[in-house]
């Protein structure tokens, strides 16, 4: 009887934990992997998408890597650019600094939670929080503004405002400790370190936002939808609270405020995989198909998959817009990312009802 040699896996799994062990990661949770990092000046389409929102999927899906990438020389060297990965607390992992395209990567763990801090000689700090790789944060786009350069109104602003700038240390402490314990699913604990921060600076729209958040999944819908608005009324920009309240909109059955916030929500994160569902709903239960097509079109260029349902309302517009050839396409695509859905069996009859139209019109004389 012969052994079949187990060298080579033993050094594999020997290579597996060291990689672990140096990103402080369970080795049980499999091998580390690649966070791709694109940095863009604020003209640029790219953006990180909305942390802190009501649903219970992680909205950071996303990170479309490619978008927005400027010409090589607007990162020189002389901007000194700093890219530190942290831990969900703040506290520093790894460093590291963007070739001339703007282009990095970090080894991370895939069940671990991060963020970024992005500095530089001649840009405002800019930050992305709650970055989850094991839930699709693997390309993660970061738009920069130079300092001193006001961003466009309505373009993309992953920045820190003037206002946050001014966030007490012990506020954010408070902020982060709530945000482990909501990832917990802690909701109590959580509600008390939001309520902290608040306490120590009443202006943190991020902690009211995430206080709603909270008070939605307690069942206390009405205290949630206040915290959201306090968010606004402080940061009428506030991409999350926005979306937060488009999704309340969209449960009431308020498509076309639904809409409108979503939409709101798209001007700052445009990129943003939940705002763009929403938006796709919101537009097809409005009767806007033209809307409805072109944001499921945007999303699925974007990882989206706990958002398939995007084929099926671009099919049924597409018919409704006289497009038989697309809808069937749209059907296809549906069935195949999400079999078990819901909807799949309606999709069956359509796509079955669209060929054999097609086939009879292929087969009539003409």
């Amino acid at each position: 009887m012969t052994c079949t040699p187990r060298w080579p896996l033993l050094m594999l799994i020997l290579i597996v934990r060291a990689l672990c062990a140096a990103q402080n990661c369970d080795p049980r949770s499999g091998p580390p992997v690649q966070m791709q990092v694109q940095l863009a000046f604020g003209e640029a389409q790219g953006a990180e998408a909305v942390p802190g929102t009501v649903s219970g999927q992680k909205d950071s899906m996303h990170r479309d890597d490619a978008a927005g990438a400027e010409q090589s020389h607007a990162f020189p060297a002389s901007m000194q650019l700093r890219v530190q990965l942290q831990d969900a607390l703040g506290g520093t992992i790894q460093e590291s600094t963007p070739n001339g395209e703007g282009k990095l990567q970090f080894t991370v763990c895939s069940d671990g939670s991060y963020r970024l801090r992005v500095t530089g000689l001649t840009v405002e700090e800019a930050l992305v929080e709650d970055l989850q790789p094991g839930r699709g944060d693997r390309m993660v786009n970061v738009t920069l503004h130079h300092k001193g350069v006001k961003p466009e109104p309505n373009g993309p602003n992953r920045t820190v405002s003037a206002r946050d700038l001014h966030i007490p240390r012990k506020a954010q402490q408070q902020l982060d400790r709530g945000d482990s314990a909501l990832r917990q699913n802690k909701l109590e604990l959580a509600g008390s370190h939001y309520a902290k921060a608040i306490e120590i600076y009443p202006e943190f729209a991020q902690a009211h936002n995430n206080l709603g958040i909270v008070l939605m999944r307690q069942g206390k819908k009405d205290q949630g939808r206040a915290a959201f608005e306090r968010a606004l009324t402080i940061d009428p920009q506030y991409a999350p609270a926005q979306l937060n309240l488009a999704k309340i909109a969209f449960d009431e059955k308020r498509f076309l405020q639904s809409f409108d916030l979503s939409r709101q929500a798209l001007k700052t994160e445009p990129l943003n995989t939940s705002a763009l569902f929403v938006a796709t709903e919101s537009a097809f239960f409005t009767g806007d198909y033209q809307q409805t097509i072109s944001y499921s079109r945007t999303l699925h260029a974007l990882p989206h998959k706990p958002y398939a349902l995007i084929h099926f309302l671009a099919g049924k517009s597409l018919e409704a817009e006289h497009r038989p050839a697309e809808a069937i396409a749209e059907y296809q695509t549906f069935l195949s990312e999400d079999p078990s859905d819901p909807n799949a069996a309606r999709a069956r009859e359509q796509l079955t009802l669209l060929e054999t139209r097609r086939a009879s019109d292929t087969a009539a004389p003409h």
